[in-house]
């Protein structure tokens, strides 16, 4: 199992395709959480970090170090993100470095989807799992997997990336067809509402019978449970775990549980595994940078 890390008082920092979320991570836990739009490139992203920095250190002046978790394939060690990612500035460049230079503290980076996964088993739903593979749904579809409690990260930092396997005839990413915020531009593309609506108000749409919701959020399952049934017969996982605000909707993980179950008796599957929730939920990518970085600094 995962070796505990020691306490000490860090900003938290989430980096996703639409929200940067931050907070302050003492006495064991995440508290005085905010968050901003993820900005349009390099140069605002630094000035909005900054101000975060100096709101939480205005709380707890005795921060020691930054934990940050971002999308992309990570080189925790030289500190540069590479793939494709839903922010392509932070990209190809040693972005560690130079966020140690605005913070004037260390900086630890790991992948979002690992850090979710480090979370859940560091003190979370895969904490007594031999085995678990992490499906982490927002802007896009990130994945991770652990064995016996540890990352398995693979040859280049890839290993559980499977917002980049294919499906359907355009070739299309499972990113780019089983992301909520996707499914909420297709939508909006389709509907003839003045209003946008977001993926939380699409779904609720669909549960009240709206046409076009439960046709959008159909779609949506339909790449999302055969993408869990491919992990699941694949990797034979004791569990498969589901992360990002998306998973607190209790509704979601009952229908995505529904499906898979579907598919393993149509192809008769006999492995079993349990398909549950991200423990912290929106927190998670958070608590598993904090991991990260006391595992390499302290």
């Amino acid at each position: 199992m995962m070796k505990q890390a020691n306490p000490t008082k860090l900003l938290a920092i989430d980096i996703g395709g639409t929200t940067v979320k931050y907070g302050l991570w003492s006495d064991d836990q995440i508290s005085h959480k905010n968050s901003f739009k993820t900005p349009n490139d390099l140069d605002a992203m630094y000035r909005q970090l900054r101000l975060a920095k100096n709101e939480i250190a205005e709380l707890e002046p005795e921060i020691s170090g930054v934990a940050i978790s971002v999308p992309g394939s990570v080189n925790t060690e030289e500190g540069i993100i590479s793939g494709t990612t839903a922010i392509e500035y932070l990209n190809h460049f040693p972005l560690k470095a130079g966020l140690e230079n605005i913070f004037k503290l260390p900086v630890s980076m790991q992948n979002d989807a690992n850090c979710a996964a480090l979370a859940e088993s560091w003190r979370g739903n895969a904490k007594d799992a031999d085995s678990a593979i992490f499906m982490i749904i927002g802007t896009g579809i990130g994945g991770a997997m652990t064995a016996n409690g540890q990352l398995v990260s693979g040859k280049n930092n890839f290993a559980g990336e499977i917002g980049y396997t294919i499906a359907g005839k355009e070739n299309l990413t499972i990113s780019e067809l089983g992301s909520p915020v996707k499914m909420a531009e297709r939508y909006n593309r389709l509907s003839d509402n003045i209003k946008i609506l977001n993926g939380k108000e699409i779904f609720d749409q669909a549960e009240a019978g709206e046409p076009l919701a439960k046709e959008c959020t159909n779609t949506m399952y339909h790449w999302l449970s055969q993408t869990a049934y491919n992990l699941i017969v694949s990797f034979n996982p004791e569990k498969l775990i589901i992360g990002e605000g998306i998973s607190a909707r209790p509704s979601f993980i009952e229908e995505l549980n529904q499906r898979v179950n579907k598919l393993m008796r149509i192809h008769q599957v006999s492995a079993t595994v349990e398909i549950t929730n991200c423990k912290y939920r929106n927190d998670a990518n958070m608590i598993g940078a904090v991991y990260q970085y006391q595992s390499e600094k302290m």
